[in-house]
């Protein structure tokens, strides 16, 4: 309400510049009606998400602290028995289509036990997750409504200019049907501290519309009723700053979301740094690229030889301007696609092709290395061997991460799992492994594998092979 008030003062002044008191009312009535009838327009198509969301609560014995420590990754849920209890939260979001498909964060549905979604009538029903993508905290819900659902129109968001008005809607602190009116008071925002919360991805829309916990997932919309944003987050202990992901991000995520469930981008496998603070000492024309820091271990990056004080300048001759460049433009290329780029090393020009892996939704995954039947492994290391209750001697894989209801999870194999056989053959490295799943899964059989589990008993796990070529991913 203050920004509507300081928007209103402002109208005032200026009409009062222009004539007299007399001409003011009916300005400002228009003024007003066009608000109401913004909020009428879209409110029906704005939903109320409730969850239920089981956590853990600490305590319980897990696998021994060394093995995430060594492996870089944190410790899994699903190995530690734990008291749990129910936890219930708000979002908000939006309707897509007339299929029920919905709109919202990531954030607002990930790891939730149960959601309902709430109409503007009132009415409940109970949604499945069709899709998330935690790298720009986007979900998509599904309802089966008994009523004709309106959808919302969705704007450009390349369009945007500072200044413009901008409406946020959605259910702030659980007060359902809210509105209320601002402006975009800064486009582009891309260093916000949100990547620990996964938002990888950000380029966000900042505006002085009220946002508060509840409104996530919300519309953020124009002046003529047009979804122009996503609202995602706001600045704590700051007054009128929110930040919403442009709709042009969900109008290309969307689809894919609907279509396969999630997103798959590229991986390089470095650690990188805006190019500018180390142009001069390493000679560059100018202060554009991405400086490599690291080149992580088993990724594309260390195979097809990158190396740290690189600044990778190119990619398919396109120009990186910085780190988060470089970023966007790996992301949207697919796994197994290869790229070239031009690096700045040794103070001159070189070009080297790169055949990119699959991101994983983490780095801490990515690096783990490329999914095979749900299961990504490292080569079991001999001073790991004892912590998990093995021989000295032992040689093996050890299971580092089981994707939900894969056929690895299904089998039984779980996080800390070593492997030693696959179809009766011995598994010395990760490499391997990956070569004898290929070599011996038929789509729609079982594969032998031999399994030492916490404890070190051994025992034979059946994995059903899905029934297409997906284990080579």
């Amino acid at each position: 309400m203050k920004t509507l008030r300081v928007s209103l003062v402002a109208v005032l002044a200026l009409l009062g510049a222009m004539g007299t008191a007399g001409a003011v009312s009916p300005l400002l009535k228009e003024f007003e009606d066009a608000f109401i009838r913004l909020g009428e327009e879209v409110r029906p198509c704005v939903v109320n998400i409730d969850t239920q969301n089981e956590i853990d609560m600490p305590s319980g014995q897990g696998l021994p602290e060394d093995f995430f420590r060594f492996f870089g990754i944190p410790a899994p849920e699903g190995r530690q028995i734990r008291p749990r209890r129910s936890v219930p939260a708000t979002g908000s979001g939006f309707i897509y289509d007339r299929e029920g498909h919905i709109i919202t964060n990531n954030h607002v549905v990930a790891d939730a036990e149960s959601i309902t979604v709430r109409l503007w009538n009132g009415k409940e029903y109970s949604a499945e997750v069709v899709g998330t993508d935690p790298d720009t905290d986007l979900a998509v819900i599904k309802i089966d409504a008994d009523v004709d659902l309106p959808v919302a129109a969705l704007g450009d968001s390349s369009k945007l200019k500072v200044g413009q008005f901008a409406v946020a809607m959605g259910s702030p602190r659980g007060l359902e049907g809210s509105l209320s009116f601002g402006h975009i008071s800064a486009l582009g925002r891309d260093t916000l501290p949100l990547r620990r919360s996964g938002l990888r991805f950000q380029n966000l829309v900042q505006t002085d519309a009220a946002i508060n916990f509840g409104n996530s997932g919300g519309p953020l919309c124009n002046i003529d009723g047009e979804v122009i944003g996503i609202n995602v987050a706001i600045v704590w202990g700051a007054e009128s700053i929110g930040f919403a992901i442009p709709i042009d991000t969900a109008k290309e995520i969307v689809p894919e979301l609907i279509a396969e469930g999630k997103i798959t981008r590229g991986y390089l496998g470095v650690e990188i740094r805006d190019a500018d603070e180390f142009a001069k000492s390493l000679g560059m024309p100018d202060e554009q690229g991405a400086y490599v820091e690291r080149v992580l271990t088993d990724t594309p990056a260390e195979r097809d030889g990158l190396a740290v004080y690189d600044v990778i300048r190119k990619v398919n001759g396109e120009v990186v301007k910085d780190s988060t460049d470089l970023q966007y433009k790996i992301a949207h290329f697919a796994p197994g696609e290869k790229v070239t780029l031009e690096l700045w090393r040794d103070e001159k020009t070189i070009t080297v092709d790169v055949k990119l892996s699959e991101y994983a939704g983490s780095v801490e995954k990515a690096v783990l290395g490329p999914e095979v039947l749900g299961l990504r492994v490292r080569t079991l290391p001999a001073e790991m061997a004892e912590s998990l209750g093995l021989d000295s001697g032992t040689k093996g894989v050890v299971v580092a991460d089981v994707e939900p209801n894969s056929a690895g999870e299904l089998a039984g194999i779980e996080v800390g799992d070593v492997i030693l056989e696959v179809a009766k053959e011995k598994v010395t490295d990760a490499s391997e492994f990956r070569r004898l799943v290929k070599e011996h899964t038929k789509p729609g059989e079982a594969l032998l594998v031999r399994v030492v589990s916490k404890g070190g008993r051994p025992m034979t796990r059946l994995v059903q092979v899905p029934g297409g070529d997906e284990q080579d991913k």
